[in-house]
């Protein structure tokens, strides 16, 4: 890009404005947007010297010319675009040098005149909704307060919108499912809830609400799987959603938790309840579904940084036993690409040694430790479920493949409950016997919907056991055929025996 043209186009045009007519200036506003642009791109394309900061003046000019003639009654989409292009180089150049202020002050300026326009020409309100609603955006890291009120005013004009034109109802939506996120930024979400529902009872009559709450759940922006989900129950509308339950969701169709998360944030867009939870029949125990091989821990830890905290245990209790961290090339002595995962095979092995260990964030407070060389242990004697359970109750998960599955609960230190359904690896041989494993406090601590007998009646699906109770449904091999063990970064451990 020669800057030598876009500085002579700019002054030629510049020359040619001496006229004030708006055919002239919004000329030189293009010319300016251009050479800021053009100025920008010298921070990254090997320029000799960056000028970003002599981009500032052109993109702010060009903002302000362009704002003059749209706030003096040239509405036009086109024009309208090209002030939040001319806007967008303008904070791109202001992040690039820091000028924080100069940006806050300048959007909010544009957000004024969008304001006036929507009142004085309504022919225009719909583009300037738009334009206030991605000044919001821009302003949620300069000044979240005005933030809000850019995208309260959007949704305060598509309301009018809305009202004029029922076919205009999926704009609004939109419009306030914008604000219901930035009301969010900074706040609980309770108290974003309570402010966001005063500003919707305040621009919604009970009609334009009852219209909101009938539209298709084809024209909703949802994801892929909650409209999967939402079809097979036979939901044709956001109404009709907020009848159905949080069990219909997770056992009568393909949907998640995530699935019921994004339903309850459409229902509060339009002041309906949350999904219930439900009161499905518990179900009939289910036949043993046992597909793959796999053993991991479960470490029950709440702290915001658990993951962090389990990993420093993980690396004690191996540094205890003599077991040094290393990279994944000096591990078994040669790189990844040279060795691959052994079939499961049971480990009684008491002392930590050479071991690759993956830890990773699990579903509630749940941190899955998923170690290759005793990803089966006898039950009650996992070296590293012991040592873990000093500090949290851990419970081991071993699944054989259409033979067993496993689980043994560990809690100060020592073994206390197991179940087993199949033929497990072993007999469990302790000094004191392990108590029947308390699937009560594995529902307490599994999904919110989820009750004893549904749990019970899961044990042995591993599929939808998994899904109650949000333990691990696989394990390192499992981790290690998704791709390489070295491609986990941070979350994988080797471990080499001094």
């Amino acid at each position: 890009m020669d800057l030598n043209a876009l500085e002579y186009q700019a002054s030629v045009d510049r020359r040619a404005a001496v006229d004030r007519s708006s055919e002239t200036e919004l000329r030189l506003a293009t010319s300016l947007c251009e050479l800021a642009r053009g100025l920008i791109a010298t921070r990254t394309d090997g320029s000799p010297r960056d000028r970003t900061a002599e981009a500032l003046e052109p993109a702010q000019q060009a903002v302000e010319i362009r704002l003059h003639w749209f706030s003096a009654g040239l509405v036009s989409a086109r024009l309208a675009g090209e002030i939040q292009d001319a806007l967008r180089i303008f904070d791109q150049a202001a992040r690039a040098v820091g000028h924080r202020e100069l940006a806050t002050t300048t959007i909010r300026r544009a957000c004024d005149v969008y304001r006036r326009v929507a009142h004085a020409y309504p022919h225009g309100a719909a583009m300037c909704a738009d334009a206030l609603a991605k000044c919001g955006v821009w302003l949620l890291r300069l000044d979240p307060a005005t933030a809000v009120a850019a995208n309260e005013d959007a949704t305060r004009i598509r309301a009018g919108l809305f009202a004029a034109d029922p076919a205009q109802a999926t704009k609004y939506l939109a419009a306030l499912n914008t604000l219901l996120r930035t009301l969010t930024i900074g706040r609980q979400r309770k108290q974003a809830l309570s402010t966001y529902r005063e500003r919707y009872s305040s621009w919604t009559t009970p009609e334009m609400t009852k219209q909101l709450r009938e539209i298709k759940i084809a024209d909703l922006d949802l994801t892929a799987k909650t409209l999967a989900a939402l079809t097979k129950l036979d939901c044709r509308t956001l109404q009709g959603a907020g009848r159905l339950t949080q069990q219909q969701i997770l056992y009568q169709s393909a949907g998640d938790l995530a699935t019921i998360e994004e339903i309850n944030w459409k229902l509060a867009l339009v002041g309906l309840k949350p999904l219930a939870a439900g009161a499905m029949p518990d179900q009939p125990s289910r036949p043993m579904e046992i597909a793959t091989s796999f053993g991991a821990l479960s470490v029950r830890c709440s702290a915001p940084d658990a993951v962090k905290q389990v990993r420093a245990a993980v690396l004690a209790a191996y540094e205890a036993d003599g077991a040094r961290l290393v990279q994944s090339s000096n591990y078994l002595g040669v790189h990844e690409k040279h060795w691959s995962v052994p079939a499961p095979e049971l480990n009684a092995e008491t002392v930590l040694g050479d071991d690759v260990v993956l830890i990773e964030r699990g579903s509630g407070s749940w941190v899955a430790v998923k170690s290759l060389a005793w990803e089966v242990a006898p039950a009650g004697s996992h070296p590293l479920a012991l040592r873990l359970a000093e500090r949290w109750p851990v419970l081991s998960v071993t699944a054989t493949e259409q033979m067993s599955y496993e689980l043994c609960w560990y809690q100060d230190g020592v073994p206390t409950q197991y179940a087993a359904l199949g033929r497990p690896a072993g007999a469990v041989t302790l000094d004191t016997p392990l108590a029947p494993l308390d699937f009560a406090v594995l529902a307490d601590y599994g999904a919110d919907y989820a009750s004893e007998t549904q749990v019970r009646a899961a044990f042995g699906n591993i599929g939808m056991f998994a899904k109650l109770t949000e333990l691990p449904s696989s394990g390192i091999r499992q981790a290690a055929e998704a791709r390489a063990l070295a491609e986990y970064g941070e979350d994988v451990l080797f471990f080499r025996s001094a």
